[in-house]
């Protein structure tokens, strides 16, 4: 049954599965991975996918955050996908223009003029209110696009700038919305599974205060991680805006001398009553192939494989018709959402394979005198718990973990190659499972 389905996946993966499973992969391969007759796009745009499922969709309103500087490269796929059946929206970011017949309003027009005239944040945006995109060289646009994610965010004009919209975009919201129970805070590279989130809400009253996402930690103030998408009530975001119009200084000074906006937007939410409801792993910071589904976060004891999805992150544009495809078959086939598990099951564990060239799977223990890819597998296969390693220049790295991480640099002297440990597989699905029992949703 199974002889022409090497040339698809590598044959250990088979070695390693049941032949239930098996098929499964292979039908999810066909139909969700590697689009036949049409690209992701094409078959999302010929399917239709109907949004009458969507009960509640008109109860909430959806910002999304971007910036000039990425706006044109990431907003079109949203309107094909995340946002297509959402009734309800804002655009904002720094520069007020049209993509694709969609408005994108400025998140900073109403800044205290004097803070933009003087505070070195708004150098960028001056300039890009007075010159557009065209104000900036070709080599300060290419420094900036290839800047790296740090603990503390980009070393970008533009990165700096952002988080001067968090507190403004909730008055902006709440003006224009005033009469949504949800509103519901994303970004660019953020991807929301509106069917999850609306089954999540309805556990939740939203004539009270809430204030839900993925918690992280500055200092002493804990706040929800606006990559994975911020969930505010109407009497919550009501406070906060009443608060900070009566404490606006204040909250300047604390955004200037700050670095984080969702950070800013949290203490602002706390202050005015309203403290967060710590909701990972509904809601997530990172896209499927960099999960550990196996890890706990930010001091929970949650793990997500066993919870329903509601958002992931950093899904780069090309990537989210893929998953927006994937999604929409399975909510065809099957009455349930989305756990964590079945996302890796059917979406990530196709794509694993023995070796993968120009490929970080984020393998993090160094791993001293080895000097080749092979010693590096052999390496990992001497460790028992070991699931998957990667060699790069002349470095060995494993893991207990299982992810399928993300394309590595080919333009790098020293290639980054990764591996993984296939037979080892099935147990680890197994052992995953069991450690299961009723988790659904995080909640109160």
């Amino acid at each position: 049954m199974f002889s022409a389905l090497p040339s698809l996946f590598p044959r250990s993966i088979y070695r390693a599965l049941t032949a239930a499973t098996v098929f499964s992969l292979l039908l999810f391969y066909l139909y969700v991975r590697k689009p036949i007759l049409a690209s992701d796009s094409e078959y999302l745009k010929n399917a239709r996918p109907s949004c009458d499922s969507l009960k509640g969709i008109d109860d909430l309103f959806v910002i999304l955050r971007t910036g000039a500087s990425e706006a044109h490269k990431k907003l079109p796929v949203h309107f094909a996908t995340t946002l297509r059946c959402v009734p309800n929206y804002a655009i904002y970011s720094d520069y007020e223009e049209e993509i694709e017949g969609h408005h994108v309003y400025n998140a900073l027009d109403e800044i205290n003029p004097d803070i933009v005239a003087e505070n070195p944040d708004f150098e960028y945006y001056r300039r890009l209110q007075e010159g557009g995109r065209q104000a900036f060289t070709t080599e300060e646009l290419e420094q900036w696009a290839s800047a790296k994610n740090t603990d503390a965010g980009r070393d970008t004009p533009g990165w700096k700038l952002d988080k001067w919209k968090f507190l403004p975009l909730a008055e902006k919201a709440l003006r224009q919305r005033p009469d949504a129970k949800w509103y519901i805070f994303i970004e660019g590279d953020t991807y929301m599974l509106w069917q999850s989130l609306l089954e999540w809400l309805s556990h939740f009253d939203p004539s009270k205060p809430y204030y839900l996402g993925m918690q992280m930690q500055i200092g002493d103030i804990v706040f929800a991680y606006g990559g994975g998408g911020i969930v505010v009530s109407n009497p919550a975001l009501q406070r906060v805006v009443a608060h900070r119009s009566e404490n606006l200084e204040a909250y300047d000074d604390f955004t200037a001398a700050h670095w984080a906006g969702d950070c800013v937007l949290g203490k602002a939410l706390a202050d005015s009553g309203t403290r967060l409801l710590w909701s990972f792993p509904t809601v997530v910071g990172d896209r499927p192939g960099d999960i550990d589904f196996n890890s706990t976060f930010g001091g929970a004891n949650n793990r997500p494989w066993c919870y329903y999805a509601s958002s992931y992150h950093h899904i780069p544009p090309a990537e989210i018709p893929r998953f927006a495809r994937f999604e929409y078959i399975w909510n065809q086939k099957n009455s349930h959402r989305l756990r964590h598990r079945d996302v890796f099951r059917y979406y990530v564990l196709p794509r694993l394979s023995s070796e993968h060239d120009d490929w970080d799977n984020l393998s993090e223990a160094s791993q001293g005198d080895v000097h080749s890819f092979e010693g590096c597998r052999s390496t990992c296969e001497n460790q028992p718990d070991c699931m998957q390693f990667s060699f790069s220049g002349d470095s060995c790295k494993t893991s207990a973990s299982l992810r399928l991480g993300h394309q590595a640099s080919k333009d790098t002297p020293e290639r980054t190659k990764s591996g993984w440990v296939t037979d080892r597989i099935k147990n680890y699905v197994e052992r995953m499972d069991a450690t299961c029992s009723h988790e659904t949703w995080t909640l109160p």
